[in-house]
């Protein structure tokens, strides 16, 4: 049965009543006995099976409901997962940043100081090349003049 019936069911029972005659001098009233008794007894049948529907109806609400709150909150998590998934992707960008920095700086000291090393030996050298050059055009200059 239906909202509909037990509606229909209702009307069906105020219209016993108002079809009900009244008892002079008095606020009782005579109405169809077997009339209304069925009324109340088909009303019986049609209030739980009401109920069951309502409460049918409330079920699938609140499943609706929490499946709702569950895809949300699935939602919420997976947007904070992604939150600190592109945090911790910043951090790491900027940390590797940081050390290719610190590998560059510590790779222009070495070089720096390897050429400066190499700059001291190559005027070393240089000063010898030049001191043995001077020496020997010293001995030709000497030998020349002994002979």
């Amino acid at each position: 049965m239906t909202a509909i019936e037990l509606d229909d069911l209702i009307d069906e029972l105020e219209d016993a009543l108002a079809e009900g005659r009244r008892v002079p001098f008095s606020t009782r009233l005579l109405v169809d006995e077997e009339r209304i008794l069925d009324i109340i007894d088909r009303m019986r049948v049609a209030i739980p099976e009401e109920q069951k529907r309502a409460r049918r109806i409330v079920q699938e609400q609140e499943r609706l409901i929490a499946e709702a709150q569950m895809r949300v909150q699935q939602v919420l998590e997976e947007r904070g997962l992604l939150e600190a998934v592109e945090s911790e992707r910043s951090r790491l960008l900027e940390a590797a940043e940081y050390e290719a920095s610190l590998v560059r700086a510590g790779a222009d000291d070495y070089a720096r100081q390897v050429l400066e090393e190499l700059d001291e030996r190559l005027t070393r050298l240089v000063t010898s090349v030049r001191n043995g050059l001077s020496t020997l055009g010293t001995r030709q200059t000497d030998a020349d003049h002994e002979a």
